[in-house]
């Protein structure tokens, strides 16, 4: 019997924030470069597709069934959570390996929830394995694309002003503003 996804009957998941412990960071295992998920992400083709900006259907040709995958940024970190058993023991799966691998290879966009950017690719400020904890909930989205890209991105503020369309000055003006607000949560 044949299995086919139907993105239609999947809604969005109104609870994302208001999930209990909140969604996890992408963290890769030890050795994750020769575990099974990799080989599997790299060499089955998936068949799903995005639900809303934070979740995908991810349905690998080798798999009986979709699985639901949060897949997004968030602050300065990527969320990564799946549905499925191997995620909810290891924090590491087939699935997510898979829309890892489809992003660095830039065939799926990701989105960053607050500032509404889309990312072919993983940006230059990304660091997995590390949750940031930035105290960066206090920024406006401007705010955190600018202190994102250029403080922890090292991209010249002129640079992302070219890039965004905004004046040098008023990039400066936003990070300004970031920094002041990030080393006061700090302290």
């Amino acid at each position: 019997m044949s299995s086919q996804l139907h993105p239609q009957s999947w809604g969005p998941s109104d609870d994302l924030p208001n999930r209990l412990g909140g969604t996890p960071t992408l963290s890769m295992p030890d050795d994750w470069t020769l575990s099974t998920p990799w080989r599997r992400a790299q060499e089955e083709a998936d068949k799903g597709g995005p639900i809303n900006h934070a979740e995908r259907m991810v349905f690998l040709s080798g798999s009986d069934s979709p699985h639901r995958v949060t897949f997004a940024l968030d602050g300065a970190d990527l969320l990564a959570k799946c549905d499925c058993r191997a995620h909810q023991f290891n924090d590491w799966c087939s699935h997510v390996a898979s829309l890892w691998w489809q992003w660095v290879t830039c065939e799926i966009v990701v989105h960053h929830l607050d500032t509404g950017r889309e990312y072919p690719a993983p940006p230059c400020w990304l660091s997995l394995n590390d949750c940031t904890d930035l105290p960066t909930d206090d920024l406006t989205p401007a705010e955190l694309d600018a202190y994102l890209t250029c403080d922890l991105g090292d991209v010249g503020v002129r640079e992302f002003a070219r890039y965004t369309g905004r004046a040098p000055g008023t990039v400066g003006n936003l990070l300004e503003r970031a920094r002041e607000k990030t080393v006061g949560e700090q302290r």
